[in-house]
């Protein structure tokens, strides 16, 4: 039987590094995804074509990475996993920036891995820092809207040429942050993170910033908002539209909306298959039905902002393949909630997603 293709979804070098987000011959590459464990060989695409395609073996597996050398001569681009097998993975998205040339003499290399991060998913806020020379930093988050000194870090020592990260998960003290805009900022050691908003603070070494969004858009494909019949509040047989449709193809991944605890995984003769998530941080039910299949997500699980749930469908008395979507205040869903109309915040979540 054939070995699941992996899926590449992140680059980043780890040592030997030629700057925070570029690697030269001879780095040492983590390559993250899905399905990795089985990759044993890493396919260098370059710019196009298969003239400059080189292959490496990779070094450590992992259920969600591997490790790899760069090989000489390979140029900047998308990568391909191989499994052992011979199983190949899609050219992936994310790409990988190699270097031949001399690079930057400055003391340090700064890097902020996604410009936009969403509250509660997998994969936080991050800073990547690279020193070419011995020294101690300190970092402190701001947010840019009333400029407070959210939270701070100490780094101590960088090697020269390995890159060190600081993380963020949009919260502080448990309690979800709000949207907006922040920045990374790096100072020399000893700078308390008061400093990041005092009037005569010195400046910072490095300063990289990032949107923090608290909603993902749950449609991963082409789509559209259909027609009057598809807004909520219209006219039902003996009711009235309580959510948004959102058509889609059959088969349309879907994603949760906001991370939360799984309040309901079941099948209705109308809704067909339907999942309730309970909101993390937010008195907010978040409600999905017609999915193709039942959600392989349990009662009582919790689940991460963007996190894979299930796939559009046409189960229940659905006439096309969409997404029924509802929103519902607390207590809930039908525990004396009050249904929300969802097409402002699904329109605003489909602009930036």
């Amino acid at each position: 039987m054939a070995s699941a293709p992996a899926t590449i979804t992140a680059v980043s070098c780890i040592s030997a590094c030629a700057g925070a987000a570029t690697a030269q011959s001879g780095s040492l590459l983590r390559i993250r995804g899905t399905a990795m464990s089985a990759v044993r060989k890493i396919v260098f695409l370059g710019a196009g074509g298969n003239r400059d395609n080189l292959i490496a073996d990779t070094l450590k597996w992992r259920p969600t990475s591997v490790d790899v050398i760069v090989p000489a001569r390979a140029a900047s681009g998308r990568l391909r996993a191989v499994n052992g097998d011979g199983q190949r993975s899609t050219p992936s998205r994310a790409t990988v920036s190699i270097t031949s040339a001399p690079v930057s003499t400055g003391p340090l290399d700064v890097q902020v891995v996604g410009r936009r991060v969403f509250l509660g998913s997998q994969r936080p806020a991050q800073l990547n820092l690279m020193a070419r020379e011995p020294m101690s930093v300190s970092v402190a988050l701001v947010r840019i809207a009333d400029g407070a000194a959210v939270m701070s870090w100490p780094v101590a020592a960088p090697v020269p040429g390995v890159v060190q990260t600081v993380t963020w998960d949009g919260r502080l003290a448990g309690i979800a942050q709000p949207p907006g805009r922040y920045e990374f900022r790096v100072f020399g050691a000893g700078v308390a993170a008061q400093a990041a908003q005092a009037a005569q603070a010195p400046a910072a070494l490095a300063t990289v910033g990032f949107e923090l969004v608290d909603h993902k858009f749950p449609v991963q494909g082409k789509h559209n908002f259909g027609q009057a019949e598809a807004r909520f509040g219209a006219g039902r047989s003996g009711h009235v539209h309580q959510g948004q449709d959102v058509l889609a193809a059959c088969g349309t991944p879907l994603v949760a909306a906001r991370g939360g605890v799984i309040k309901l995984n079941q099948h209705h003769e109308r809704a067909g298959n339907y999942l309730v998530i309970d909101g993390d941080g937010i008195d907010i039910d978040y409600v999905y039905m017609h999915l193709r299949e039942p959600s392989p997500l349990q009662k009582g699980a919790r689940v991460l902002t963007g996190q894979a749930i299930g796939n559009v469908g046409r189960t229940g008395s659905a006439t096309a393949c969409h997404l029924h979507f509802e929103l519902w205040s607390a207590p809930g869903w039908y525990t004396g909630g009050t249904a929300l109309d969802p097409l402002p915040v699904l329109q605003l979540w489909d602009a930036y997603s």
